[in-house]
């Protein structure tokens, strides 16, 4: 959870990213319709005005439609619903940049090779390229020097054109289409301003919603979450996973001897006291619900996990919590059930071998639980611990499966 804060910072989390380019392409259609609207006036523009050269004319547009056809396709690749990494949701937004840059270059490069010189078609063509740069504003999403960059490319050559003629009537079509190029980087920068608004409100929303609020560590929800994210790693870097269960023994009787405000102060020092062992930007510490805590170890051997239990018990311990439990002074301790294991790799779910062993998530919190239920069972205050995927499953495939094997 500590990591989590400060990589806000500099970094905006996969969800808030993950909605971006979902926005981007879900709206395709609207880019690839309104790109192709604007191409096609202007073609017909030139072909009302006798352009000389309608073959150049025709590669331009089939240049314009190629290109968007191709970004609208790549668009529906993105499935909203899927799980996709930093690296992979950077490709997406990457990809679609390339493919804006490209469109609004050949917006840009109308400006040189398709230069009209009739003035009532030169101001079609500004009011074209307008929209042009209104379409290249989703580009936000992904890099506002970008968008700067494509305003640029899209109305720098048109301009050029209209300074050379040299008469005062070209110089006042440039001297708006300067303007007008000042107007969107302004516009772009105060929608800039606002989204950076709204990431930093859904940013301390989600915190908010992730963190437990008595204990200001992760809650289960968060836990959740970014159990399936390290586990999906840890499949593929073919790496071990280690988690650490943790229970307060005797809570209910602590809260009903000292009162619930008392029990909450206990709860905050042993979350402190957890944190202060975990301390790796990757360890994951969460409230589980109740008096149970968890910590997430990617990475982790069982050895290393269960080495780093018994020194939390210790830590906790020597907080020395008065625990009075009827006559006899006790202070408040915690039972911990360790576990490990190596997630199946997507090459190993996807082998259609009848003995074929794979582990699952639910098999290493079953193993830490019946863990923890050892030590609270063998007196408390003390570490367990179990290897998951011991008795892994084992798929049997139907015969008629087998016999095509065969």
């Amino acid at each position: 959870m500590n990591k989590n804060k400060t990589d806000a910072s500099s970094k905006l989390p996969v969800a808030v990213t993950h909605g971006q380019i979902a926005y981007l392409f879900r709206h395709g259609s609207i880019w690839l319709w309104g790109n192709l609207f604007a191409a096609s006036l202007f073609v017909l523009l030139r072909w009302v005005e006798g352009e000389p050269d309608m073959l150049l004319l025709l590669i331009w547009y089939t240049a314009v439609v190629a290109i968007g056809m191709v970004r609208w396709a790549f668009g529906q690749r993105f499935l909203s619903a899927r799980h996709y990494s930093d690296d992979e949701l950077g490709d997406f937004g990457q990809r679609f940049l390339v493919y804006s840059t490209l469109i609004s270059a050949l917006w840009g490069v109308s400006g040189f090779i398709l230069f009209s010189q009739q003035e009532l078609v030169q101001a079609m063509h500004v009011l074209l390229l307008a929209g042009a740069v209104i379409a290249t504003m989703p580009v936000l999403a992904v890099s506002r020097f970008a968008l700067y960059l494509q305003i640029g490319i899209i109305l720098l050559p048109t301009t050029l054109n209209l300074l050379l003629l040299g008469d005062a009537t070209h110089q006042s079509l440039a001297a708006a289409v300067l303007v007008l190029a000042t107007l969107l980087v302004m516009a772009s920068r105060s929608i800039t301003h606002v989204l950076q608004e709204l990431q930093a409100t859904q940013l301390q929303m989600q915190e908010q919603a992730n963190t437990d609020p008595v204990t200001q560590i992760a809650n289960r929800r968060y836990f959740d979450a970014i159990f399936k994210t390290e586990w999906r790693r840890a499949a593929r870097e073919n790496k071990n996973i280690a988690l650490l269960m943790i229970d307060v023994d005797h809570f209910k009787r602590y809260n009903d001897r000292h009162g619930h405000h008392a029990g909450d102060q206990c709860l905050q020092i042993i979350a402190q006291s957890i944190k202060a062992v975990a301390r790796r930007a990757s360890d994951v510490v969460a409230r589980h619900g109740g008096e149970e805590f968890v910590i997430l170890l990617p990475d982790t051997s069982l050895d290393d996990a269960t080495i780093l239990a018994e020194r939390l018990r210790k830590n906790v311990e020597e907080q020395r919590i008065p625990h009075s439990d009827g006559a006899i002074p006790r202070i408040v301790t915690v039972s911990i059930g360790v576990s490990c294991c190596t997630p199946s790799s997507p090459r190993d779910q996807q082998q259609t071998s009848p003995d074929a062993e794979l582990v699952y998530p639910a098999m290493l919190l079953s193993a830490a639980d019946r863990a923890l239920y050892r030590a609270k069972r063998n007196g408390r205050n003390q570490v367990a611990r179990e290897k998951c995927g011991q008795a892994a499953i084992k798929l049997s495939l139907p015969a008629a499966i087998n016999s095509n094997a065969a």
